[in-house]
């Protein structure tokens, strides 16, 4: 029998592995991960810093929800919905897959990092996250973890060392 990562689909085109699959998706539920979180918390700041009344949290995250596709029903619950209860735009949510598609091809480090952060938004209450600064703790906390998953997959899968020129002449060469 063939092995069915070397089958063409076509010529000149390969099925894709299912390790590939679940790579490429571990990068995408990160990524999108580490946006939302990321847009969370520059909303959270901006009004955190305004220290007025002009802008509520709420108002404030109207445009990320619709950035992500998230339907504005509540002003007073979108940090809620955007970070921990949308089926399917939440942080949580692509956290939640990150961790799926982690657990079929990443190191065991890269797994506890993503599982931690899943973990920090599960034990969080909702009905905390009613002012920019509790919305800003957890949203760095997210932050360190995401920052964590993107240094263990540099460390583990291309490394940090940076080669030297004899070393990239040499790699040059051997192409050639």
């Amino acid at each position: 029998m063939t092995d069915p990562r070397s089958m063409a689909a076509a010529n000149g085109t390969w099925l894709t592995d299912s390790r590939v699959y679940n790579l490429i998706w571990l990068g995408r539920w990160l990524e999108r991960a580490e946006v939302i979180t990321r847009a969370v918390n520059a909303a959270a700041r901006r009004v955190a810093a305004d220290g007025s009344t002009q802008m509520t949290l709420g108002e404030a995250l109207v445009p990320v929800a619709r950035a992500v596709g998230v339907e504005v029903e509540d002003k007073t619950r979108l940090a809620a919905e955007l970070l921990l209860d949308n089926e399917a735009s939440s942080a949580m949510h692509c956290l939640s897959n990150a961790r799926l598609n982690a657990s079929q091809v990443a190191p065991v480090e890269l797994i506890r990092i993503v599982a931690e952060a899943v973990l920090d938004l599960q034990e969080t209450d909702a009905t905390t996250l009613d002012s920019p600064e509790r919305v800003i703790a957890l949203t760095d906390g997210i932050a360190v973890h995401l920052s964590q998953a993107h240094d263990a997959i540099e460390n583990r899968w291309f490394g940090r060392e940076s080669l030297t020129e004899e070393e990239v002449f040499h790699r040059f060469v051997q192409q050639q």
